[in-house]
């Protein structure tokens, strides 16, 4: 009975490794094409069709707006504001009066100087006309002593006369100049009463961004009434990497879209490009110059901007879902739809967007497999799942809406 039970065992252990001797071998001569003893299963994938179109390489960079002119105004001399005419978002003109000032003290000012101007005035006139008495004693006298009807002395204290007359009279007209440049002085201050925002280039019309002081407060030299922008023309700030920074060019066109204000795009040039990359973030900071002629943006929005770096007008394009690597390199399965095999290509690659990649070179063409490629070698059968839907797919369906 012990031995009919170890001849059992004996018997069982046999057939499993038989079994798997055998099932190992079909699996190995399943798992290669063309093996002698089965044939690999076909893949199942999806393909689209290499299409030769408008490729551009491109740029897509997020920033800020900001505004390209922005200065607090602020008063010259200090004072109460009595009257505010402005208030944030009013618009106002290049020179207009933004603020007055109390200037009753001014007013008494510059009439006290138009005063002491007169008085000036007085005393020059009166030098003035004792300047010509004494030059003319002095001619007369100096005619009386060639005919020796007068004395040296005479002639000596009439020299002397004539010298003192001409010295007050320069005293007198220095005092003068001093009196008019202080009736000068004084208006010009009298004027900073009334406190004008006044700038050079750029647009005529700017806006109050933000106000600091209101009617009644105490204004000093030091304290910006209210800060004034220029919005007719923004500035969009965008931070580039390294990859990108040496694409761009002063000159460059772009387009920025707000987030704000979707399906508008509005035109843009690169104006500045920063000299160097920041260290710690590795980025370089650009600015493009946007025209906002309808006052629709404003400084602070969040844009998106787009820089076209070059373009091909006749590419070869494929998916970007079809590109795969092979042993380090990149490249596609094409699909033979005559023997319904794969072929690898390693492919050079040229300008990429989000779903369209250049197939610098070999040439292409042809069905390329989009989706199922993982499981995909060389030669491997393949099972085409789209093939009756033809040509058109879904990454060429959104390429035609492009178009």
């Amino acid at each position: 009975m012990k031995k009919l039970v170890l001849a059992v065992i004996a018997g069982i252990a046999l057939v499993l490794i038989f079994n798997k001797i055998f099932l190992s071998e079909g699996e190995v001569s399943n798992g290669r094409p063309g093996g002698q003893r089965g044939r690999m299963a076909a893949v199942a994938v999806e393909v689209a069709p290499v299409r030769t179109d408008r490729l551009i390489d491109q740029g897509l960079f997020t920033g800020t707006l900001v505004s390209q002119s922005k200065f607090s105004l602020m008063p010259r001399i200090s004072g109460r504001i009595r009257e505010l005419k402005v208030d944030i978002g009013s618009e106002i003109s290049n020179g207009e009066v933004v603020a007055e000032l109390d200037d009753e003290e001014l007013v008494l000012a510059v009439k006290q100087a138009e005063a002491d101007l007169e008085i000036a005035r007085a005393n020059f006139n009166e030098s003035a006309g004792l300047l010509e008495i004494a030059r003319k004693e002095l001619e007369r006298t100096e005619t009386m002593r060639k005919q020796k009807v007068s004395s040296d002395v005479e002639l000596e204290r009439a020299q002397a006369s004539f010298k003192t007359s001409q010295a007050r009279h320069q005293v007198n007209k220095a005092q003068l100049a001093n009196k008019q440049a202080a009736l000068e002085s004084a208006k010009v201050r009298l004027s900073y009463a009334q406190v004008d925002a006044s700038w050079t280039g750029g647009s005529n019309q700017r806006f109050v961004a933000e106000k600091f002081l209101d009617e009644g407060a105490m204004a000093t030299t030091n304290s910006p009434i209210v800060s004034i922008i220029d919005i007719a023309t923004l500035t969009a700030v965008i931070d580039v990497v390294e990859k990108d920074y040496f694409k761009i060019q002063v000159g460059q066109n772009a387009e920025v879209e707000a987030a704000a204000i979707p399906d508008c795009i509005y035109p843009a040039k690169v104006i500045r490009i920063a000299p160097l990359l920041d260290s710690s973030s590795r980025l370089a900071r650009i600015e493009l110059e946007i025209s906002n002629a309808d006052f629709s943006l404003k400084p602070g929005m969040f844009v998106t901007a787009r820089i076209i770096f070059e373009a091909h007008e006749s590419a070869k394009i494929v998916p970007a879902s079809s590109i795969v690597r092979r042993q380090n390199r990149p490249g596609i399965f094409l699909a033979d739809t005559a023997s319904m095999t794969a072929r690898f290509v390693a492919v050079q690659l040229g300008f990429s967007d989000q779903e369209n990649v250049e197939i610098a070179s070999p040439t292409v063409s042809g069905q390329v497999v989009t989706l199922g490629h993982h499981l995909l070698e060389d030669g491997a059968p393949l099972k085409i799942a789209n093939l009756e839907s033809g040509p058109t797919t879904r990454a060429n369906e959104k390429a035609g809406e492009r178009k």
